[in-house]
Order: C-alpha cells, then sequence, then structure tokens
C-alpha cells in the first residue's frame, strides 16, 4: 500500500536557473545583450545599467566564434549591413547637395560672380544657402569690378 506521500501529486522541480547576478535571490529572466549579465527584473535591469554603465546594446562589431553564431546574430548582422548602407547613401546624397553646384542652380548675380572670378584665373566656390558665412559674405561684382569680402585669421 502507498504512503500519503506517494500519492500527493510531486511538482516538477524547476531547472537550475542561475540566480540574478544583480541580487542574487531570484532566478534570472534576461540576460544583457551587451555584456551578458543575469537579471530577474526592470529594477535589477536598470540598477545594474547604473551600476556598470552599460548601454544593454550588443557591440555589433565584437567578434562571435562560429560555435555561437545564431540567426538572430545573422540578421542583426545584415541589420547593421543595411544601417551602414542608409547612413553612406545619405552622405553621399547630402554631400552632393553642400559641394556641387551646377551653375544652372545658381542665381544669376552669384553665376556673373563666378565667370568674374573665372576669368581672372580664381575659382570660387559657394557655401551653401542658410550657412552663416554665406550670408555675411559680401562679394559683389559691377561689370568691371569685383569686389571681395576677406575674412583674415592671423596666427602667432
Amino acid at each position: 500500500m502507498e504512503s500519503q506521500e506517494d500519492s500527493a501529486p510531486t511538482t516538477p522541480k524547476p531547472r537550475d536557473q542561475p540566480l540574478c547576478d544583480e541580487c542574487k535571490a531570484n532566478p534570472s529572466k534576461y540576460k544583457c545583450p551587451g555584456c551578458s549579465i543575469l537579471s530577474c527584473s526592470l529594477p535589477c535591469v536598470k540598477a545594474h545599467k547604473q551600476r556598470t554603465a552599460c548601454t544593454g546594446k550588443r557591440n555589433q562589431t565584437h567578434f562571435v566564434p562560429l560555435s555561437q553564431f545564431d540567426d538572430n546574430l545573422l540578421l542583426s548582422d545584415y541589420n547593421m549591413l543595411e544601417e551602414v548602407k542608409r547612413v553612406a547613401e545619405s552622405a553621399e546624397r547630402m554631400r552632393s547637395k553642400l559641394y556641387w553646384y551646377p551653375h544652372y542652380k545658381l542665381p544669376c548675380h552669384l553665376k556673373s560672380l563666378r565667370s568674374a572670378a573665372a576669368s581672372r584665373k580664381t575659382k570660387l566656390l559657394f557655401l551653401p544657402n542658410g550657412m552663416s558665412k554665406r550670408e555675411k559674405n559680401q562679394t559683389r561684382y559691377n561689370q568691371r569690378l569685383l569686389l571681395a569680402s576677406l575674412e583674415l585669421i592671423v596666427v602667432d
């Protein structure tokens, strides 16, 4: 005959979960992507970030051995490459806006100023609209006279 202890339903033992590295009281539920510290709750995560100055973000350029490489890391690397491509294309568009002004985009008075300077073997480059140095510039041309405003910086 079975004893009373044997007939009672047994609760399954929880897996041997490591304890939270921050409070050391509860089983861990989360792992920091930045430094792999185990934590159990949001207060422990916040305490960890404050104590260690961790950003909580994985270092995307950190070497990962092939044995630890999985689909999540592959997706993360792909997303990083897409972000780099997006930033590079954005910089290229911005660079072309800032540094390349074809003659047809210039106002008439700036076209004549540029051609007057070119006839004097001087190449003029114009800053984009809205730049403070462009707005301060008082360089003018009046059919025969080229008046340039210069800012001189003397270094001792």
